[in-house]
C-alpha cells in the first residue's frame, strides 16, 4: 500500500468510464475535475462516471472539484496565434484572439503603464504601454505561441473580481447537488477567502463539504497560517506560484506549506507539471522523477497529475510511473529516516496526544496496522498526521467520509456499521482489518476510537487498545467465563478417554451422552445446545473450562484445528490468540 495518494485530472484524454477505471487501477485516489475547462453539465456527468467505479472497485476514489476562481483567461477558442517579441497588442474583454488582439474574460485596466502582464504560466511575457477604457496595450517582451482559455497573471495588481463568480457559483451548485468529495478554491488571499468558498457551499446545500485551499499568490504565502487553519487541505499549485513568485523561491515556498501542513494535521496536495514530459512523451524526464520523490520524501498526502492525465496521449502510463515512482522511494530507508524526523508534536487536545501514542504504540508492539473508528474522519486524519510506521485502516458509517478520506496520507478507508460499544468496535476494527488484506488472523493491531461524534472540537476520541487480530468462526453465549485455545474435537460419544490434553469440545445440537473416562483431557467446550444450567454447562463448571453455548461451529473446520475458546465474549476464533494479551 502506498502512503502518498494520486491526484489524477480528468478532461478529454481520461473522463470515460473505461479510462477512469484504469486510472483507479493504475492507482488514482482523487479525480480531479477542472472547472476552467469544459462545460458544468460535463462535469456532472463525469461525477456519476466516477461514482460508478467507486462502486465497482475495492479502492476508495473521491471527487474533487477545482473552481476557476477569479482568474483571468485568454479568449473561449480553440484557436492559437504566434506573438513575437517587439509586436504591440491589444487586451480587451470578448473572444478574439489574433497576433493584435488577446481577448480576455475580464478586463485588465486596474493596471498602469510599466506592469508585467503574463500569459500561459509566464511562458509569454509583456510590458503594458498605456490603458484606453477598457482595454490595455501592451508589448510583447518574450513571444511564443499563445491559446485560447490560457492564464493571465499581473503580479500586485488587484483587479477587483469577485472570488465567487457566476461561472464559479454554477459549480458550486453543481458539487452540491452531486455530493462531490472536494472542492478547491483557486486564487484564494487568506483565510477569510476559504471560510466564503465554504459558506457558499452551504447555500448550495452543500455544508460540510471539504474546501482544498490553493495556494498560488504571492499573498497567499504570506497568509499561510490563516489558510491552513481555516481550511480542510491544501494545493501547492506551483504553476500560477511560479509566476507570481521568482521561481528559485518555488521550492522552498513547497516544503514550507508541506511542513506547516504536516504540524497542523491538514491534507496537502503537491501538484502543477510533476511529470509534465508525459503529456507526449512515455517517459518522465530524470528531474521530474525526482520532483515527485522529493515531495513524498517531504512528507506530502498526495502529489498531482494535470495535463498529463487531461490531455495526455497515455494518461494511464502517467499515474502509473507516478505510483512506481512513489512505492519506490516509501519502499527507502531514506524516506524512513526522513518520516521519522517529521513527527510533530501533539496540540492541547486528547485526540492528538492519543494519535500520537498510537503512532508510537504500534511500531513497540510491531503491529500491523492502525484500525481508527471515526464517524466524520476526524480521528482518521488524526493519526495519519503523526505519520506512523504501518498502514492507517479507518472505519466509518459515512460512504461520503470513506471517499473524503482518499487524500489523506496512509489511509485505507472503508464503511463499516457498528455500536457505540467497545466490543461490537473492536470486533468491527478485527474484520476490517482482515477484509483489508493489511493483517491476518494472529497479528496485532492497534484500535484508536472515536466512541461518539468525533466532530473537529469535540474530542471525543477515548479508546486506545492493543487488539489480536483473530477470524470469527463462531459466536454464541457465555456459559463459564474464560478463554483457552485448543485442538478441535468433535466425539461421537460420552467416551473421552483418549482426548490429547487441552481439546476444545464441539457438540452438536441434540448431543446428549454422559461423558465417560479421564476428563482431564478437556481444555473448553462449545455446544450447539442454548441452556446455560444443563448436564454439559455442570460439567464445564466442575473442570473449570471456558464454555460457549449456542454456538455452531462450520462443517469445513477440521478436527485438529486449534481453536481460541473467548467464553467472557462469547465468541470463537481460528488459531491460538491466547499467547497475545488481547487488550491493552
Amino acid at each position: 500500500m502506498r502512503n502518498a495518494k494520486i491526484v489524477c485530472t480528468l478532461g478529454p484524454a481520461s473522463a470515460d468510464r473505461d479510462t477512469v477505471r484504469k486510472l483507479a487501477d493504475a492507482g488514482m485516489a482523487v479525480a480531479r475535475l477542472n472547472a476552467s475547462h469544459g462545460t458544468t453539465e460535463g462535469r456532472a456527468e463525469t461525477i456519476e462516471r466516477v461514482r460508478e467505479v467507486d462502486a465497482a472497485t475495492d479502492d476508495s476514489l473521491g471527487v474533487m472539484v477545482d473552481l476557476q476562481g477569479p482568474e483571468v483567461r485568454t479568449a473561449e477558442t480553440d484557436d492559437a496565434v504566434e506573438l513575437r517579441a517587439g509586436r504591440e497588442i491589444r487586451f480587451t474583454e470578448g473572444d478574439v484572439l489574433s497576433d493584435e488582439t488577446v481577448g480576455l474574460s475580464d478586463s485588465i485596466a486596474a493596471v498602469e503603464p510599466g506592469d508585467t502582464v503574463l500569459l500561459d504560466d509566464g511562458r509569454i511575457e509583456t510590458t503594458v504601454e498605456r490603458v484606453e477604457g477598457d482595454d490595455v496595450i501592451a508589448v510583447v517582451d518574450s513571444g511564443g505561441r499563445l491559446g485560447g482559455r490560457k492564464g493571465v497573471t499581473i503580479r500586485g495588481v488587484d483587479l477587483g473580481l469577485d472570488l465567487v463568480g457566476e461561472a464559479d457559483e454554477r459549480e458550486i451548485r453543481m458539487a452540491a447537488d452531486h455530493e462531490a468529495d472536494f472542492v478547491a478554491a483557486s486564487f484564494v488571499r487568506d483565510g477569510d477567502d476559504v471560510y466564503e468558498i465554504a459558506d457558499a457551499l452551504d447555500a448550495a446545500g452543500g455544508g460540510g463539504t471539504p474546501v482544498v485551499a490553493k495556494i498560488e499568490r504571492a499573498v497567499a504565502v504570506e497568509n499561510l497560517d490563516g489558510i491552513v487553519a481555516a481550511a480542510d487541505g491544501v494545493m501547492v499549485a506551483r504553476g500560477d506560484l511560479g509566476v507570481e513568485c521568482p521561481l528559485e523561491d518555488v521550492p522552498l515556498i513547497q516544503k514550507r506549506i508541506i511542513n506547516r501542513c504536516m504540524a497542523a494535521g491538514v491534507p496537502v496536495i503537491t501538484a502543477t507539471e510533476m511529470l509534465d514530459s508525459m503529456v507526449h512523451a512515455k517517459r518522465p524526464t530524470r528531474a521530474e522523477a525526482s520532483d515527485v520523490a522529493n515531495a513524498v520524501l517531504d512528507g506530502t498526502d498526495a502529489v498531482m497529475l494535470s495535463g498529463e492525465t487531461a490531455i495526455g496521449d497515455n494518461p494511464v502510463a502517467a499515474a502509473e510511473t507516478m505510483a512506481r515512482i512513489i512505492r519506490r522511494i516509501e519502499e527507502s530507508d531514506e524516506y524512513a529516516e526522513t518520516r521519522d524526523r517529521r513527527v510533530p508534536a501533539a496540540d492541547d487536545s486528547r485526540t492528538d496526544a492519543l494519535a500520537r501514542s498510537a503512532r508510537y504504540l504500534a511500531r513497540d508492539v510491531d503491529a500491523s496496522a492502525i484500525v481508527a473508528v471515526s464517524e466524520s474522519g476526524y480521528t482518521a486524519r488524526k493519526v495519519a498526521k503523526f505519520r506512523p510506521t504501518v498502514p492507517v485502516v479507518a472505519t466509518t458509517p459515512d460512504d461520503r467520509v470513506r471517499r473524503q478520506l482518499t487524500v489523506s496520507w496512509g489511509i485505507d478507508a472503508h464503511v463499516a456499521t457498528y455500536e457505540p460499544d467497545i466490543e461490537d468496535v473492536l470486533d468491527t476494527a478485527v474484520d476490517v482489518a482482515l477484509a483489508s488484506g493489511l493483517a491476518e488472523s494472529g497479528d496485532t493491531i492497534v484500535v484508536l476510537s472515536g466512541m461518539l461524534t468525533d466532530l473537529p472540537g469535540t474530542d471525543t476520541t477515548n479508546t486506545l487498545k492493543v487488539h489480536v487480530v483473530a477470524e470469527t468462526i463462531a459466536r454464541g453465549t457465555s456459559a463459564v467465563a474464560g478463554q483457552v485455545a485448543g485442538p478441535l474435537v468433535r466425539p461421537t460419544g460420552g467416551d473421552l478417554s483418549a482426548l490429547p490434553e487441552g481439546s476444545i469440545l464441539a457438540l452438536p445440537e441434540g448431543f446428549d451422552a454422559e461423558f465417560e473416562g479421564d476428563l482431564t483431557g478437556v481444555g473448553g467446550i462449545i455446544t450447539a445446545a442454548t441452556e446455560l444450567t444443563g448436564y454439559q454447562a455442570i460439567i464445564a463448571r466442575e473442570l473449570g473450562v471456558p464454555m460457549v453455548a449456542d454456538a455452531t461451529l462450520p462443517a469445513d473446520i477440521p478436527d485438529g484445528t486449534v481453536v481460541t475458546i473467548d467464553a467472557d465474549r462469547g465468541v470463537v476464533y481460528e488459531g491460538d490468540v491466547t499467547r497475545h494479551d488481547t487488550d491493552r
